[in-house]
């Protein structure tokens, strides 16, 4: 199997007494006559029944230069180690290794096999490292889709805890209003919905957890006459513009019920607009009103972009909470995000509701 090398002295009957390792050459051309009988086919590895024991032996040889010392390293018998060896040899077609006394040394083809041995097994290692955290739900991506008002803050809390402590989890979020979230949700673009239920029940089925109802509060710009004084009345705001959501939308339809509810007429001038940017510049422009889930407006007025209108009336709108489908098993990453976000919503209840 192994080819053993003894050292011969030659001398060049011009140049003098000098020391040139015959056996090297000799190895050297033997292994260019082995290799030049026939190229390693695109599926050698298969033909010659490349199995995870022999890259297990080859990197041994990396580490311990006798046969003994690299077999017992496996646990493994001197002998099985040496026909492991030799039979790998014999069906490549290439020898692997010389004896040098009792050192297994490397030809130049079992250096470049040993060197690719230790990046698979390595790269067999990092896979078991990778599966165990996809399994223990310390990576993966999870894609959340949420309404912007009443779960900013909480998400922005999540956000941070995920990103200190599971920072290979891969974290997107989407927002938009809940019936198009909840198209997102059912064909499979985000995982986990915060939104309201889709007010035409869906045939799908959804695990729905309820954390609360979204209180809303009447905003308008730092410097708004109505800023430094109050409670308000419906009936005051009713007297200044509005930007509010398009005709529909919850909160507009709720502020439209309270003006019935107290036989006001509806303010006469109101812009719609989806768009809180819009809605900013516009009120910070103007002496406009608006509404804002309380949250958000909180947010806005530390950084002193808004003021925040006292009123005399409470104002909420339908409850949310967190949603996924029932059918489709939430991934490892997903349910320690969920995890992330109980912790970070106390109002979240301990059961779902279906």
């Amino acid at each position: 199997m192994f080819q053993r090398c003894r050292g011969r002295r030659n001398i060049h009957p011009e140049r003098g007494a000098s020391n040139i390792r015959i056996d090297t050459i000799h190895t050297y051309f033997n292994m260019k006559l082995a290799m030049s009988h026939s190229h390693l086919g695109p599926f050698w590895f298969i033909a010659s029944r490349l199995k995870l024991r022999h890259l297990q032996l080859l990197a041994a040889f990396s580490r311990h230069s006798t046969l003994l010392a690299a077999a017992e390293s496996l646990g493994m018998a001197q002998p099985a180690a040496s026909k492991l060896i030799g039979d790998l040899e014999e069906l490549m077609k290439i020898r692997l290794f010389r004896l040098e006394g009792r050192r297994m040394i490397p030809t130049f083809a079992g250096e470049v096999l040993t060197r690719h041995a230790l990046v698979m097994l390595d790269e067999l290692e990092r896979t078991r490292v990778e599966l165990n955290a996809l399994v223990d739900g310390r990576i993966g991506h999870v894609s959340i889709g949420a309404i912007d008002g009443p779960v900013v803050q909480s998400l922005a809390d999540m956000l941070r805890i995920a990103q200190d402590d599971y920072p290979e989890i891969e974290l997107e979020i989407r927002s938009g209003p809940s019936d198009s979230l909840f198209q997102m949700l059912i064909d499979g673009q985000i995982d986990i919905m915060l939104g309201r239920r889709p007010v035409i029940p869906s045939a799908h089925p959804v695990s729905y957890e309820e954390i609360a109802s979204e209180q809303l509060v009447v905003a308008a710009a730092p410097d708004h006459p109505l800023a430094a004084s109050g409670p308000h009345t419906l009936e005051a705001l009713s007297e200044f513009p509005w930007i509010l959501q398009r005709r529909g939308s919850r909160s507009r339809q709720r502020l439209e019920e309270l003006f019935l509810e107290r036989e006001l007429p509806l303010p006469t001038r109101i812009v719609s607009s989806d768009s809180w940017m819009m809605t900013l510049a516009y009120i910070t422009r103007s002496q406009a009103l608006t509404l804002l889930s309380a949250p958000a407006a909180a947010l806005q007025s530390d950084f002193g972009q808004i003021a925040i209108l006292p009123i005399d009336f409470s104002f909420n709108v339908a409850p949310w909470g967190i949603m996924t489908v029932r059918e489709r098993a939430p991934t490892p990453a997903a349910l320690t995000v969920m995890t992330l976000l109980r912790q970070c919503i106390p109002q979240m209840s301990s059961s779902p509701q279906d």
